[in-house]
């Protein structure tokens, strides 16, 4: 009896703590940002040439990587690396270019922790180096929120033919959605539980656990994923106290959240 108490304890606590969870995500809009550049450039090493891009507040504060493309030469995309780290979680990495072509990137609208960033005013940048040199550098302001944006900057010396578009996710948080499914079962669970997804496109997927509080305890996965089914365990970041978690998962365009009973 003692535990059937407990346990329907526990459920209530969980059913009250996703109303606040969940209201404190829709503050935060979910989306995809798309991007793409030509580059160009003349002079020594020309067209070889290294590259990166990257996200940030529009107070400089650096949000994430999404593109770095260097060998030996990476010490030239010095702007990138004093603003990131070299941090590349999430981020399309490959050696030296050696010709020019169009680079192409997608954001769905996390940070380096997986976690949806806050609505507001950010900026996108592109460096580029071909020499012993600091770059050029270019950045495109834009605002992340329920409105849908499209910007066709104008050409650069360096960078042609750019097309930056954020699409929101206006429907908010999907519990059953038509388009990708979610589940975690079982639930009320332990840490054997397994968390089951379909994808139904290439996407960028974010999964992260999550306290009743709302904050991040782990990225549980990361990455592009192509169409198709998948299953995660959620005892692969290590053994959880007993207790309501939730996890959600953010694949640009859909966002899932998932309230979990861990029992002992």
């Amino acid at each position: 009896m003692k535990k059937k108490i407990i346990l329907s304890m526990m459920i209530v606590a969980m059913t009250i703590c996703s109303n606040l969870f969940v209201k404190s995500l829709q503050a935060q809009t979910s989306g995809n940002l798309t991007f793409s550049v030509t580059t160009t450039s003349t002079g020594n090493y020309s067209p070889r040439h290294v590259i990166a891009i990257w996200i940030e507040k529009s107070d400089g504060t650096f949000v994430k990587t999404k593109l770095k493309k260097a060998a030996t030469r990476v010490q030239w995309l010095n702007q990138w690396i004093a603003k990131s780290g070299s941090n590349v979680v999430d981020a399309v990495t490959g050696s030296t270019v050696n010709s020019h072509q169009t680079e192409s990137i997608t954001w769905n609208a996390t940070d380096v922790n997986g976690s949806i960033v806050a609505d507001g005013d950010y900026k996108l940048w592109i460096q580029m180096a071909w020499a012993n040199s600091n770059g050029p550098t270019y950045s495109i302001d834009f605002t992340k929120n329920a409105t849908a944006i499209h910007i066709t900057p104008t050409d650069q010396t360096n960078y042609k033919g750019m097309v930056l578009d954020w699409t929101p996710n206006t429907v908010g948080i999907t519990e059953n959605d038509n388009q990708n499914t979610f589940t975690v079962t079982p639930n009320p669970a332990s840490n054997q539980s397994s968390i089951n997804y379909t994808i139904k496109e290439l996407s960028d997927v974010t999964i992260g656990l999550y306290d009743v509080t709302g904050k991040l305890i782990t990225v549980l996965f990361d990455d592009n994923q192509t169409a198709g089914n998948y299953s995660l365990s959620l005892s692969s970041k290590g053994k959880l106290n007993p207790g309501v978690y939730f996890v959600k998962m953010n694949s640009g365009k859909t966002q899932h959240t998932e309230r979990v009973l861990i029992l002992k």
